[in-house]
């Protein structure tokens, strides 16, 4: 009733002495970067009913000083097939084929911050030449149930909860090396539903499978000398993502802009925005803290690049000779700055400009109602409307048919002596439905600065046909 399997293993990229001291050259060395692991792992099956995967690994890293090289970073999962247990044989005898719950911990080290970053002697407080940055750690946790039935039927749901300690970020000092500088909860759950059969006398065959994931991460602490903050970089002296104690990393960060002031009476009756802005026909900023002015201290959270939930929906079909799959995915509740729109809305930057600008902007000639007016008026003094603030941040929720294929087989039709062949044709982002007024609302942007579009490549559409030919 009994499987036990234990294995052991290192890999060492090349030699040096795991105890501190550098390197010795190789062919191989990129000089620049050393990695050793060693780790040890374990299996444990009992009676087809109770399982163990346990793993443990020792890490070594030259991006770290001798002092932090190291880390440990142990691993379990556990299993429990509850559909073999006799308190539901009378469930197993009828319509459950299978129920596992699952629990699984484990720890994993980050060193990918970049190369000589331990080497510096900037603001070194010992007089030696190593910066003191250390492994970035993070455990997960997760707990999960997998469920069979019907035959036709399957569903599972895990929930999962990961915290990452010693975060490592560049510092905002310039020429600052990079430092542990705080900590981060990441939570959230993966479901998945699926269903297959077949029909016509088994001619038709199909499988449905959907997934829905969701995530919420928050910045736990951030160190006091940061003034527990950390800022996004700057993009033409403006910055558009910040994470502090208590938020997302990251968040969209700058000012309300609540409409367009329509008449003087109006902007006069406004509490002052930065000295004598107001007037017919520009931003009305919203005064945050209600001190009667606007100015920095108005800043505020304005939008976050996180999804509330994102989904995938795969469709495979086989009817006869004819096989068809699809995928869709969607990403819904998150947003983008669409920092491209302040290069083509406004007059600071030499370029083309927007349609908007002629045509919806506060007094133009096209609009007959400028309640309707989407921006302000035309100016060339427009410094203050590109500020960071509501005016960039659009709903950037999709849906995309991500992948495409339509094959026919001709396996036993040409008449040769091979396994399979097959032509088909393919097609990739076929299309996205979506508000966003960018190029794409899927963009590759990822740190402290998730989110904001400056001009991503879209993703393209892709036709490709092709055969597959097994001998």
């Amino acid at each position: 009733s009994e499987v036990i399997n234990a294995q052991w293993s290192g890999t060492q990229s090349v030699d040096y002495p795991l105890g501190g001291g550098e390197p010795v050259r190789s062919d191989y060395d990129d000089e620049s970067n050393v990695l050793s692991s060693i780790f040890a792992r374990t299996n444990y099956t009992y009676d087809n009913r109770y399982f163990l995967d346990a793993v443990i690994r020792r890490d070594g890293s030259t991006r770290f000083g001798p002092a932090y090289r190291h880390g440990t970073f142990p691993a379990f999962s556990v299993g429990w097939r509850l559909s073999n247990e006799d308190f539901l044989s009378f469930a197993s005898d009828s319509w459950l084929d299978l129920m596992m719950f699952r629990l699984g911990y484990g720890k994993s080290g980050n060193d990918r911050f970049g190369n000589y970053n331990a080497f510096t002697s900037f603001n070194s407080p010992t007089g030696n030449n190593f910066f003191h940055v250390q492994w970035e750690s993070t455990v997960t946790g997760n707990l999960g149930l997998q469920v069979k039935f019907l035959q036709n039927w399957n569903a599972g749901i895990d929930f999962w909860r990961r915290k990452t300690k010693d975060m490592i970020f560049p510092q905002q000092q310039a020429f600052a090396p990079s430092a542990n500088l705080g900590k981060m909860l990441n939570k959230g759950f993966d479901a998945e539903l699926g269903y297959k059969e077949s029909a016509l006398n088994k001619v038709l065959f199909y499988n449905v499978s959907l997934n829905v994931s969701r995530y919420v991460n928050e910045i736990i602490s951030l160190p006091p000398s940061m003034g527990r903050r950390m800022e996004g970089s700057q993009f033409r002296q403006m910055i558009y993502t910040v994470a502090e104690e208590g938020t997302a990393f990251p968040v969209f960060y700058g000012y309300i802009a609540d409409g367009i002031f329509q008449t003087e009476a109006e902007a006069a009756a406004h509490p002052p925005a930065f000295g004598s802005y107001n007037e017919a026909g520009k931003f009305r900023f919203r005064d945050v803290n209600g001190d009667g002015v606007i100015d920095h201290n108005d800043l505020t959270v304005i939008g976050s690049p996180h999804p509330d939930f994102t989904a995938g929906l795969n469709i495979d079909l086989a009817y006869r000779n004819i096989h068809l799959s699809a995928r869709l995915y969607a990403s819904y509740g998150n947003e983008l700055v669409n920092y491209v729109n302040r290069w083509i809305d406004f007059g600071q930057f030499l370029g083309n400009r927007s349609k908007k600008r002629l045509y919806e902007s506060w007094g133009s000639p096209y609009l007959e109602d400028n309640t309707n007016a989407v921006m302000p008026k035309i100016s060339f003094r427009d410094q203050i409307e590109q500020y960071p603030s509501t005016y960039f941040v659009e709903d950037a929720s999709y849906l995309r048919l991500q992948n495409f294929q339509l094959g026919y087989d001709l396996t036993g039709i040409v008449g040769l002596n091979i396994r399979e062949i097959m032509v088909y044709a393919h097609a990739a982002n076929v299309f996205t439905i979506t508000n966003y007024t960018g190029l794409d609302p899927e963009i590759s942007r990822t740190g402290i600065n998730t989110g904001v579009d400056a001009g991503e490549w879209p993703a393209p559409v892709q036709f490709m046909l092709g055969i597959n030919i097994g001998i």
